[in-house]
């Protein structure tokens, strides 16, 4: 049992640590800034309440799982309509995020820019399953063993998720 000091310095450790990676995570997996937002500051708040139970060998890990449920359940709520569809502001994360990387004077460049909202798209384009092996194996950096943890699927399944995945991005990339 940790006590409320211990659990606020873990948690606020794991913040400083991890929440980028878990930021980074909610808004490949949902297209939304907004709502990645509001998912990574309830991993986090997940964390503080259950954290005599999570697993401190893999944090990360612990995270990124408890984000993609979040995901999931987020895609949930949502109507099909929108499940279906990408729309133009879930590419670009909104005009308020445009807007503040050009008045932040981000350092990118209009090709990197473009590359960015580019793969977003291809990312949306391609089933749920297979997209999140994607990102944790690509984006993340996870091995195969950690993402079927994750998923709640056989080292197998997470394979060929990412194999499947890989292919489908591969015939939608226009050279």
């Amino acid at each position: 049992m940790i006590n409320q000091r211990d659990r606020r310095a873990f948690v606020e450790s794991a913040v400083e640590t991890y929440y980028d990676d878990i930021y980074r995570f909610c808004r490949y997996y949902t297209g939304n800034e907004t709502d990645s937002y509001d998912i990574a500051q309830e991993v986090f708040l997940r964390l503080m309440k259950y954290a005599d139970a999570c697993n401190h060998r893999n944090l990360k890990g612990y995270l990124i799982m408890i984000a993609r449920n979040l995901c999931c359940d987020y895609f949930r709520s949502q109507s099909a309509q929108r499940e279906n569809t990408i729309s133009f502001d879930a590419i670009t994360g909104g005009t308020e995020d445009v807007a503040a990387q050009r008045q932040a004077g981000c350092g990118r460049t209009i090709a990197d820019c473009d590359s960015e909202l580019y793969l977003r798209a291809l990312l949306q384009g391609i089933p749920q399953e297979q997209r999140e092996v994607v990102i944790l194996r690509i984006h993340d950096g996870l091995k195969f063993r950690e993402i079927a943890k994750i998923t709640g699927c056989s080292l197998p399944t997470a394979k060929s998720r990412f194999r499947l995945g890989i292919a489908s991005l591969k015939k939608h990339v226009v050279v």
